[in-house]
């Protein structure tokens, strides 16, 4: 056997050995370094660079390159740029013998180190399918030029290298995914948490509440507060959009809610002083709406006001009418100093029924984008006025529910149903 066939056969059972390590590495990072390392042992080269695809920036990345100083933690190269930006363009391979006569090469790296580049040797990592999954680069080999015989060697053990890469990323991707899922779910349930737990009992009344989110959290929000001589506090509120970020600015909102309630605040000035609070909070383009209440059941009275929020519906059980509660002012955290005044007093005479809800359900659409409507709405509302308020709420999700068919949920739904016994 030669020197030259013995030296394949060395290289080749290399390969092997690096391709069996790279398969049973799933860390993604720890994969890169290791591929790094025994490339450039391999190829007896100075260093070399991984580089991977990102498929939604179409960049080209890398956390790791031997040689560089520690305070760098990603390279970003776009795609076409430099020698592994044209390699990742082109799918092919490129042997550089000097690389300051390469028109590809960007010298500036060089210029910062004072590292001189002179041979480069650069391949695709491409997977069964001709997927792109990276760039590996090897720099200055220790003896004269790369050559054919090593372009073939290191395209040999970047095949491998892309399939342990592409397995790496869909294996980090899951994980990611499964982290964030379990995030979502405690968050989840915390937000849950601090919804009512069960509804009022209130003398002379029947006042149920329910919310369902679109996404795992939402920016949905109903609450019943005591606020002492028997009344009962009652919000509702809908903070524009719906997920995470919603949900914590429904949770800010609750918590500067309460607060107020608990130091008196009277109804005509509490959203005042809420919207104050939640101005800085939330941002430019987000708002909240509301509709605050405080219901007292000796005099079957409810003093309001309302911030932008969808108006208030009363059926009243005599006439068989539907009367709407006008808002008092413009949605929470969109201008300090905003007044809030309170609506003018609403009486409730037995069988009146009062519902407050967000726009979730009126709005929930079937798979031609009908509208669920207001009319089907109140049709639902007449239909069961003469059951519990838990029941009328159901048989509203239902008729939502019903109606939307195979379409998704959009957005978040809530409904507080107030009943005069």
């Amino acid at each position: 056997m030669t020197r030259e066939v013995e030296k394949r056969l060395n290289d080749l059972n290399t390969v092997l050995d690096i391709a069996r390590a790279m398969s049973a590495e799933k860390d993604l990072r720890a994969l890169m370094d290791l591929i790094v390392r025994e490339t450039t042992k391999m190829m007896e080269a100075d260093r070399s660079s991984l580089f991977l695809v990102d498929d939604t920036t179409r960049d080209l990345y890398t956390w790791i390159a031997e040689g560089l100083d520690g305070e760098v933690k990603e390279i970003r190269q776009p795609m076409g740029q430099g020698i592994v930006g044209h390699v990742a363009e082109s799918c092919k391979p490129i042997n550089v013998a000097d690389a300051y006569d390469c028109p590809h090469f960007n010298r500036g790296w060089d210029q910062k180190t004072g590292y001189r580049t002179k041979t480069v040797l650069g391949v695709p990592l491409l997977t069964h399918e001709e997927k792109i999954v990276g760039v590996l680069q090897v720099i200055n080999k220790h003896a004269g030029e790369f050559t054919d015989y090593d372009e073939s060697l290191l395209l040999a053990l970047g095949s491998h290298a892309a399939i342990a890469l592409d397995q790496a990323r869909l294996v980090q991707h899951y994980v990611e995914k499964k982290q964030i899922q379990h995030a979502l779910g405690i968050a989840k349930q915390i937000q849950q948490g601090l919804l009512p737990e069960t509804d009022p009992e209130v003398e002379g009344f029947d006042v149920a509440g329910w919310t369902l989110s679109c996404d795992e959290t939402g920016g949905d929000y109903y609450d019943f507060i005591e606020t002492g001589d028997g009344d009962v506090g009652i919000a509702v509120g809908d903070v524009s959009s719906h997920g995470v970020g919603p949900a914590l600015l429904m949770t800010t909102a609750r918590a500067f809610l309460r607060a107020l309630i608990a130091a008196g605040v009277p109804v005509g000035q509490i959203l005042a002083q809420l919207n104050d609070f939640l101005v800085d909070d939330m941002g430019e383009g987000r708002f909240m709406t509301m509709f605050y209440g405080v219901l007292n059941p000796k005099r079957r009275e409810l003093a309001f006001s309302s911030a932008g929020h969808e108006p208030g519906l009363i059926l009243e059980a005599a006439s068989g009418k539907f009367t709407e509660l006008d808002n008092t002012g413009c949605p929470l955290g969109i201008m300090p100093g905003t007044d809030f005044p309170a609506g003018p007093l609403v009486k409730l005479a037995p069988g009146d029924i009062l519902l407050l809800l967000t726009d979730g359900i009126f709005e929930a659409m079937d798979v031609s984008r009908e509208k669920f409507g207001r009319d089907r709405l109140r049709e639902v509302i007449r239909r069961e006025q003469h059951s519990p308020s838990r029941t009328i709420i159901e048989a509203m999700h239902e008729a939502v529910t019903a109606f939307r068919g195979e379409a998704a949920q959009r957005d978040d739904l809530t409904m507080v149903v107030v009943k005069a016994k």
